[in-house]
């Protein structure tokens, strides 16, 4: 069974899940960060499913709620990331403590992603490595083609019978439909420019996007850049017709093949 509570961060305490295999478990372990306005679970419960898996190889796990979010304590940030990094970095040296870990490797996605990245600016972590899905950057492009397709999704669902008969009987969730176009028209400047002299823990990356995603051209092209300049070891992988979300179950499954394989290599 999972161990759950919560430890500290600033002023709030956040709720965590964590699991370390009975016997001889790995020195380096794995802490996830989900997206805006997600939960320790993940999207459609991949970072559940995908802690299981990393469990079986070894590794101990960490899943925890950002400020503000699932069952944590506090405000959930809207625009500056900074609290979220801090919400990070005091989780790396929670899990570190509490797994007698050597190292972690940061799991993110979406906006977790790029929290996982700015956690480098912060100096003193042992960070072993990083697996970064659908990391976002700031453009006026890159808003509109997530918006455009976002929209399309919601299009395409209504060929649904299903769901036009739930949009007819009021049962959509209109909020966090809103919520989501919202946040990505809000790409334009949301996370702004990533300054080289500010990453101080520097680490191996592993970038996933989907083949679906709109922004993934251009984002994966702006972090490639980014980890060049900063001589950062790094690989990129697409998934052919995946989402942003990732919501199918044979796409976790591809995630989780890639990732075990790169973790092999950066371990060898």
């Amino acid at each position: 069974m999972p161990d759950e509570g919560y430890f500290g961060s600033g002023d709030n305490q956040l709720a965590y899940s964590c699991a370390i295999p009975a016997g001889e478990a790995k020195k380096v372990g794995i802490l996830f960060v989900h997206a805006a306005g997600g939960n320790r679970l993940g999207p459609h419960r991949m970072f559940v499913e995908l802690a299981r898996g990393f469990n079986l190889l070894g590794y101990p796990v960490l899943r925890f709620d950002l400020s503000g979010c699932g069952d944590s304590e506090g405000d959930i940030s809207r625009g500056d990331i900074g609290e979220e990094i801090s919400d990070v970095a005091e989780a790396v040296r929670f899990f570190a403590g509490r797994a007698k870990l050597e190292s972690v490797i940061l799991f993110g996605i979406s906006r977790g992603s790029r929290v996982c990245y700015g956690v480098m600016e912060q100096g003193g972590l042992p960070l072993a490595g990083m697996i970064l899905l659908s990391i976002p950057m700031s453009s006026r492009a890159a808003a509109i083609k997530s918006f455009k397709g976002y929209l399309k999704e919601y299009i395409l669902k209504l060929r649904d019978r299903k769901r036009i008969w739930k949009l007819l009987s009021g049962k959509a969730d209109w909020v966090q439909i809103r919520r989501t176009l919202a946040i990505a028209l809000q790409l334009k400047d949301r996370y702004g420019r990533i300054e080289k002299k500010r990453l101080v823990s520097k680490c191996p990356i592993l970038f996933v996007y989907g083949g679906g995603d709109p922004i993934a051209a251009e984002a994966s092209r702006y972090y490639s850049d980014k980890c060049r300049e900063n001589e950062l070891s790094y690989e990129c992988h697409v998934i052919p017709d995946a989402n942003h979300s990732f919501f199918h179950y044979k796409w976790t499954e591809e995630i989780f093949g890639l990732s075990k394989k790169w973790l092999e290599r950066i371990s060898g």
